[in-house]
């Protein structure tokens, strides 16, 4: 018999919740594990997409509703450390070159914080 995949133990848990709330997933899906993985894969893909339109966005227009579609999926999930930066991304004049080049920075790090965990959990 098959006892199926093994559960992350709570430390591990743990370190993943620093990137994606998984309390606040699991409400969200009704405890559905294969609902929960279904919507990180797709949020992943998202954040990589939605991470290179902002990377090569060229108006401001573009720039608000992309840094605002984000900073919802990321908010839908539990990703609360890309959501932060959405969140900061959305107060960054389009005008601030420097400072849209240093948020995305930022929005890079949470990325692969958040590549890093989902792979952990999923």
């Amino acid at each position: 018999m098959n006892p199926g995949p093994a559960r992350k133990t709570e430390s591990d848990q743990s370190n993943v919740g620093n990137v994606i709330d998984l309390e606040h997933l699991d409400q969200y899906t009704l405890g559905d594990r294969g609902l929960q993985s279904e919507l990180l894969q797709l949020f992943r893909i998202q954040l990589m997409n939605q991470t290179k339109s902002l990377v090569s966005c060229d108006t401001e227009s573009n720039w608000k509703s992309g840094t605002h579609t984000l900073k919802g999926a990321a908010r839908a999930v539990g990703a609360w450390q890309v959501c932060e930066v959405a969140e900061a991304m959305e107060q960054i004049s389009f005008a601030d070159e420097q400072g849209r080049v240093a948020i995305l920075e930022r929005l890079t790090a949470a990325r692969t914080a958040f590549e890093s965990h989902v792979g952990q959990y999923l």
